[in-house]
């Protein structure tokens, strides 16, 4: 994460007495103030319903693995704070889609993948597959390992709005592996051995267009939009 975690990770020691005992009431503030760490991270409580801990299949645990990760251990602290803390959260899935929206308008890449996954899978909010692959589509083009990694799968799984396509798929494990993203090496060579030697030819191929053009504006992989070494589909 970004300037909260970074912030946090420097004045750890003095945290507690600028917090005033309350982790939960900082985040509220700072998120007001619209800091789009604190917005993320009170969407993810609003989400779980925060009591305190940390339940295996929560939005927390989630992030946790996608902080680890990226070595960014920042998270750790975060998630220390808010247990030490345990101030309970009701569940309210509308003010989290809210804080998230705010926290990926604003750029953080963890909110986009976290509200890219609730508009793929309809939690919470109205299902939007077209919307939901765009935004973790755009925290991949940041070279955030995890959502290339996920923006795999998408296109790995497919939809009436964005159909199938193996190529896009192993290109996205391709550069999420080199991005750092050991789950995505084992897909990336899973697929490799599945597809065949023409197939991950092409991949390959793509996959250096993606790294070469990181800048594309919002809409350029939209379909009918794609580079021509992009179009090969098992649909």
């Amino acid at each position: 994460m970004k300037a909260l975690l970074f912030s946090l990770a420097l004045l750890a020691p003095a945290l507690s007495v600028a917090v005033e005992g309350s982790f939960i009431r900082y985040l509220r503030e700072t998120a007001a103030q619209g800091e789009a760490e604190s917005q993320f991270i009170l969407g993810l409580a609003h989400r779980d319903g925060w009591d305190g801990t940390i339940k295996p299949e929560s939005s927390f645990a989630k992030w946790q693995e996608l902080a680890t990760e990226q070595q960014d251990h920042r998270a750790f602290l975060l998630l220390g704070l808010l247990q030490r803390d345990n101030q309970p959260v009701g569940q309210d899935k509308a003010t989290a889609a809210r804080l998230l929206h705010r926290a990926a308008d604003a750029g953080d890449d963890y909110a986009r993948v976290v509200l890219g996954d609730m508009l793929l899978e309809g939690d919470g909010v109205p299902a939007d597959w077209r919307r939901g692959a765009d935004l973790i589509r755009k925290a991949a083009r940041t070279g955030f390992a995890p959502a290339q990694f996920r923006l795999g799968i998408v296109y790995l799984v497919g939809h009436d709005s964005m159909p199938q396509s193996e190529i896009e798929a192993l290109a996205w494990f391709i550069v999420a592996a080199e991005s750092g993203s050991e789950i995505a090496a084992v897909y990336r060579d899973e697929r490799t051995q599945f597809l065949g030697r023409e197939a991950a030819r092409l991949a390959v191929l793509r996959s250096r267009s993606l790294l070469r053009r990181d800048t594309w504006p919002a809409d350029a992989t939209r379909d009918g939009e794609r580079p021509a070494d992009a179009t090969v589909t098992t649909k």
